[in-house]
């Protein structure tokens, strides 16, 4: 019946665990079974009426679902036909109320579970301390301490396990009674399929709040850069990334497996992208600034390499960071970190032939005093004439402008460099003078601040250094208190058949004659691998038929494994066992045919093959395999102690008990590549692979970053700076996590990947800035310099990154809440790392001449090899500005030969 198979526990059913609102309360009192009866009933009604449950012999009344209540109907006096209330009064009347709050009455059965019950080999079959009638989801794990209360339980109802139905029961789950006064109750099925459609039905709306996420994007770009065309162009950069990379990934890289987590890639480089439009946008109006006669082909001359060089550095370096990660064996971290690493490349590529011509046609319109709103935002908040249209001065003035573009440019560019910045001030904006005061600030309390800064990464290293992996390495995407669903498995790890569950541990097998190997698809779950076969098994030998016929004997007895059934025999010994049998009673036509009348183990080596392939044949023996009547493969299974959500230091020191155990066994040739293995085992390696990769990663990140530091600034000591820092941004934020209560499972192994990817970022702008300046320039002009021009790019980018991360915090679904919780910190560090840790390290210890060192290693190398090394030269062709007598002579007859009409083109 229902009641007694194992389908009151396997299949599934409507599953509401109930709890006690009171500690001192517990379900053996009356007014809770009274309670928990009505409640009940209510949702009882309800599967009735649709259909939804098993019946009674009068095919229309649903069977009762199994629960202390129906416990309590077995237990009195004609209890089935009592009402509620009657069967609360006949509880207490009868005894039985006081019976269970003095006298522990499952107390014996519940010791007799935990010394030698097994779930998944014993099923409905109790220990005869058992009461009839007891199941053990019917109390908590914790019973009969404290005080015989019971404040966890549970109700199965007889409903069916068509999915349809659960899908009917999943629309009318709200409508449930779920408790009132005394009790509250959540309610799912067995195997979760209510958690599975919420899913299904919270991704959307998450995913709905991760646009709103990119529309925010969208706002801070159009804020910064006041133009809708730019924040248009700038959309599409990131949006046109998208397919490219994908095109590349697919029909390039040739991967197949494409993995949900690669969509959140997009908002990851919603961030990136628009930190390199505001880099370009920022480049170009400080070259506009510095040359405001200049015609738009000059400004973009200037502007353009410079930013491009800039955007380039961050690239290359996030897009390693990203490709770093895929030293993951897990498919899904590796193919989100390729996936993420091209569209980060593919978005740079786009920012230099989308970006950098909107600019220019921007600049040309602005050049031109066109007031359209689409152009520029501060038009729409003047009086202004249309779109378009000149007057008669203006077209004059024009011409004029033109004729005398290249003399105009010439004269700007090179007065660059007496360039006198107080004669600018009005031009200043207020995020330029917020931080010339923040500069004034940093430089008075420079020394205390190095000495802080350099305590917080020791603190913050030993913190993060402390990160444990989770308790459990189940993987769960909502929080207690988001919906009853995750309530319903919260509450009934709480239940003694759970406890029992998870006690029992899980099957696992050992092998001989296949190796361990996979020749599937490493990038693509999808693809299983093929059994590769061990040519080297041959059980025929005397002492390898000795071994295996003693193997199950040594093993079983040892603590880390137990027999999965009552009887239950390796295939070595029940071969033995029936040799025995036929030997003495002959009634096997194999056995009288193929075996030369072997009496036990062992056999004739030149029979066994063969007998032992036919016995497997006519008993029907799956656990041994033959190809062309020999024997190639032999499999036993075992009960083992984990589970794959036991705690990852259990399974790490399960594997290791049973990998020592079987290294010890002095196997014999032909016998001696036995193996172990089984899902849990899997999901052990998966967690531990995530647990290297992310500090393999953070490595790879630091290593990138220092590479392309040293590369574009030729300094050492800023590589080492911007190193520091970078170690500052990873260790500050998980200490942070740590400190939250955090643990590295496998949620946070990718959002570390994320983490480490664009944590270098901000840092690299500024060292890149500092090296700008060439020749000897001060520690405080060099930072100052590198504060100011590189400093609105990086706030307008954290701001950004932060607006976005904001809104993904009202998500639901774990993943997403975490995803915004490590960006929002991450930007927070970064911001911390750049302007205060790597500032105050430039203006305290920063070199006057940071490519000094690099610059003279250089001129001796070269000077081994015969050639010169002109430091001049290196230090006067940045951004275009080469003014020697060469140049110049070719301006002026360029000038003289094209003329008026063609003075735009004079550079």
């Amino acid at each position: 019946s229902f009641y007694t198979s194992e389908q009151l526990y396997d299949d599934s059913h409507l599953w509401p665990i109930w709890r006690t609102k009171k500690v001192e309360d517990s379900f053996f009192n009356s007014p809770l079974i009274q309670e928990l009866c009505e409640e009940e009933e209510k949702t009882q009604k309800i599967l009735q009426d649709k259909g939804q449950c098993m019946t009674c012999s009068d095919g229309k009344t649903c069977l009762q679902p199994y629960s202390i209540v129906f416990y309590a109907r077995l237990t009195v006096t004609d209890g089935m036909k009592l009402s509620c209330s009657d069967l609360a009064t006949a509880w207490t009347d009868e005894g039985h109320e006081a019976d269970h709050a003095t006298s522990s009455v499952f107390q014996q059965c519940v010791e007799d579970l935990n010394s030698f019950y097994n779930l998944d080999r014993d099923g409905m079959k109790l220990p005869d301390s058992c009461p009839e009638g007891f199941w053990p989801s019917l109390i908590d794990e914790r019973y009969p301490d404290p005080n015989l209360y019971v404040q966890f339980s549970s109700s199965i109802f007889a409903t069916y396990s068509d999915y349809s139905v659960i899908e009917d029961m999943y629309d009318d789950a709200d409508s449930y009674a779920r408790g009132s006064s005394e009790i509250k109750g959540a309610y799912d099925t067995q195997w979760e399929d209510f958690v599975e459609l919420s899913l299904d039905n919270q991704l959307l709306i998450d995913m709905s709040l991760a646009v709103g996420s990119a529309f925010m994007t969208c706002i801070a770009m159009m804020l910064h850069t006041r133009s809708p065309f730019i924040t248009v162009v700038g959309l599409a950069q990131i949006v046109i990334s998208f397919p490219l990379a994908f095109f590349f990934y697919t029909f390039v890289a040739q991967l197949e497996f494409f993995p949900f987590l690669n969509f959140i890639g997009i908002f990851v480089l919603f961030a990136l992208g628009a930190d390199d439009v505001f880099v370009a946008v920022d480049k170009w109006k400080n070259a506009r600034l510095k040359y405001p006669d200049a015609t738009t082909e000059e400004v973009a001359a200037v502007a353009m390499p410079d930013a491009a060089e800039a955007m380039f550095l961050t690239t290359l370096t996030t897009s390693v960071a990203f490709f770093g990660t895929a030293v993951c064996p897990v498919a899904p971290i590796r193919c989100f970190a390729v996936f993420v690493g091209l569209m980060v490349v593919f978005d740079y590529m786009m920012c230099v032939l989308l970006v950098f011509p909107a600019l220019a046609i921007w600049d040309r319109s602005d050049k031109a005093n066109r007031c359209c709103c689409y152009w520029n935002c501060a038009a729409c908040f003047k009086r202004c004439k249309c779109c378009g249209e000149k007057s008669p001065e203006e077209s004059e003035m024009e011409q004029d402008e033109i004729g005398n573009s290249a003399h105009s440019a010439r004269k700007s560019i090179a007065s660059a460099k007496s360039y006198d910045t107080e004669s600018t001030k009005h031009q200043d904006g207020l995020i330029h003078r917020i931080l010339k005061r923040f500069f004034g600030c940093l430089q008075l309390l420079k020394w205390p601040l190095l000495l802080i800064c350099g305590g917080s990464l020791v603190w913050c290293a030993i913190v993060a250094s402390g990160i444990e992996l989770p308790t459990s390495s189940d993987v769960r995407l909502y929080n207690e208190n988001d919906n009853q669903y995750e309530q319903n498995f919260v509450w009934r790890k709480n239940l003694l058949y759970k406890a029992l569950e998870a006690k029992g541990g899980s099957t696992a097998h050992v092998i001989w004659g296949v190796r361990p190997g996979d020749t599937g698809d490493l990038n693509n779950p999808d693809e299983w691998s093929q059994l590769l076969i061990d040519e080297t098994f041959n059980p025929s030998t005397t002492e390898a038929q000795v071994y295996l016929r003693d193997f199950c004997d040594r093993f079983f007895s040892e603590d880390f494994a137990e027999v999965v059934d009552e009887g239950y025999l390796c295939p070595m010994n029940a071969f033995d066992e029936w040799l025995q049998k036929q030997s003495s009673n002959t009634t096997s036509t194999a056995y009288s045919t193929h075996c030369d009348g072997a009496t036990s183990l062992p056999m004739s080596e030149d029979k066994l093959d063969l007998c032992m392939y036919n016995w497997g044949q006519e008993v029907r023996e799956y656990r041994v395999l033959a190809r062309q009547d020999k024997i190639t493969t032999m499999y036993f299974s075992f009960n083992s102690r984990v589970r794959y959500d036991s705690p990852f230091e259990d399974l790490e020191d399960e594997w290791n008990l049973l990998e020592k155990w079987m290294k010890s066994q002095d196997a014999p040739e032909g016998a001696d590549h036995a193996f172990f293995t089984s899902e849990d085992f899997w999901w052990y390696d998966t967690n531990g692979a995530m647990l290297d990769t992310a500090f393999q990663s953070a490595g790879i990140a630091m290593a990138a970053a220092a590479a392309v530091i040293l590369f574009s600034s030729r300094s050492l000591i800023l590589t080492i700076f911007a190193t520091v820092t970078v170690g500052y941004v990873l260790t500050s934020v998980m200490a942070m996590l740590v400190a939250v209560g955090w643990t590295l499972g496998f949620l946070e192994s990718i959002l570390f990947a994320i983490l480490i990817g664009i944590s270098c970022d901000f840092v690299i702008h500024f060292a890149h800035a500092y090296t700008v300046l060439k020749g000897h320039a001060s520690r405080e002009e060099r930072t100052l310099f590198a504060l100011l021009s590189m400093g609105p790019s990086i706030l307008a980018a954290a701001f950004t990154t932060f607006s976005a991360a904001l809104i993904m915090l009202f998500t639901v679904i774990t993943f997403f809440q975490k995803f915004a919780i490590v960006l929002f910190l991450t930007v927070i560090q970064s911001l911390a790392g750049s302007f205060i840790v790597f500032l105050t390290l430039t203006i305290c210890l920063g070199p006057s001449d940071p490519t000094y060192l690099v610059d003279r290693m250089m001129q001796k190398c070269y000077g081994c090899c015969g050639k010169d090394y002109d430091i001049q030269a290196e230090n006067t062709t940045e951004h275009g500005e080469v003014n020697d007598e060469r140049t110049e002579n070719k301006k002026v007859e360029n000038e003289k030969t094209e003329g008026v009409a063609e003075g735009e083109d004079s550079l």
